[in-house]
């Protein structure tokens, strides 16, 4: 019987990528390229964090596509669904961006950034305040994996927390709007994907309903509108807002502001630089996960995180 063809796509070798080989060469023949330059003929699962739709033309036994990630922008879903190829990725480290999200909420209210800077200048500033975020209730906007973590982890601090209502049963309150969500609560933490209806979310009018309130952002950065946040912020109307996520991104050792948008000048943000899923042991994590979910499926076991090719997510 011929062996399954895995073809893993990657930056470069690695120990995690290393024992990944291993794992699945037990039972399944793989062949290792580079994240551009590969050729999906012959191949029977495609293992990798891009796949364009132009790669697809070739991919003649092509069952399944597993992406060492939680994001799923990066791959041809259309082309996909049209072929009726399965897609699954991780959610391997869910626990850990909401521990990140946990922390940049707790730095916002409390203003540790912020203090620790006037410091260094001697300014103590006695009668500025902080906020709890144990007094506060705190709205969910997007509740997959990452977002039921940071329920997990507020709730077990005693805070109160709600979410959209999408139709499911949520132990959880929910709010039927996102205008009634950011009137509900205090602080909103964003852990949505990347997809058409996400995109610009976040608007003058969501930001209108946020006054005196605050915001964090682990999700994507598309479902931001940048300049309104930023004249929200610059105004004073939303009080903080701790953002991970941006629209550009910063290559390799190259100098860049997060935003066309000076919000480096503000006093008011937190900028962290696409950080809560780079924690130490992360892409070890994420590529064993894979590992094991391409064992089972070769096995004959079902899939584990099918992406919905027409949500995206």
């Amino acid at each position: 019987m011929t062996k399954t063809k895995v073809l893993l796509s990657i930056d470069k070798m690695d120990d995690a990528y290393r024992a990944f080989c291993d794992k699945v060469g037990e039972i399944a023949s793989v062949e290792v390229a580079n994240t551009t330059d590969f050729d999906l003929d012959g191949v029977d699962i495609f293992v990798g964090k891009r796949l364009p739709a132009d790669k697809l033309t070739r991919a003649d036994r092509l069952k399944a596509v597993f992406t060492y990630k939680t994001g799923v922008d990066e791959i041809a879903l259309d082309e996909l669904y049209r072929r009726g190829i399965i897609l699954c990725n991780s959610h391997a480290n869910s626990v850990y961006i909401a521990q990140y999200a946990f922390t940049l909420a707790l730095a916002i209210t409390a203003r540790v950034v912020e203090f620790d800077k006037n410091l260094r200048k001697g300014d103590w500033s006695a009668e500025q305040s902080w906020r709890s975020l144990f007094s506060m209730k705190v709205g969910l906007v997007g509740y997959g994996s990452i977002g039921r973590e940071i329920d997990r982890l507020l709730r077990a601090n005693g805070i109160a927390t709600c979410t959209l209502d999408r139709g499911r049963n949520y132990e959880i309150e929910t709010a039927s709007t996102l205008a009634e969500l950011c009137d509900r609560c205090d602080l909103l933490i964003l852990s949505l994907p990347k997809t058409a209806e996400t995109n610009d979310m976040f608007d003058a009018a969501v930001f209108s309903h946020l006054k005196g309130k605050y915001i964090v952002n682990v999700g994507r950065g598309n479902c931001i509108d940048e300049e309104a946040l930023y004249q929200s912020l610059k105004n004073h109307e939303v009080m903080g807002a701790a953002i991970d996520t941006w629209r550009l991104k910063s290559r390799g050792e190259e100098k860049l502001f997060p935003s066309k948008k000076h919000f480096e000048k503000l006093s008011n943000v937190l900028l962290s630089p696409h950080k809560a899923m780079q924690v130490a042991d992360g892409h070890a994590k994420y590529v064993e996960d894979v590992a094991n979910n391409v064992t089972d499926y070769i096995s004959g076991k079902p899939p584990r995180n099918v992406v919905d090719l027409k949500k995206g997510y």
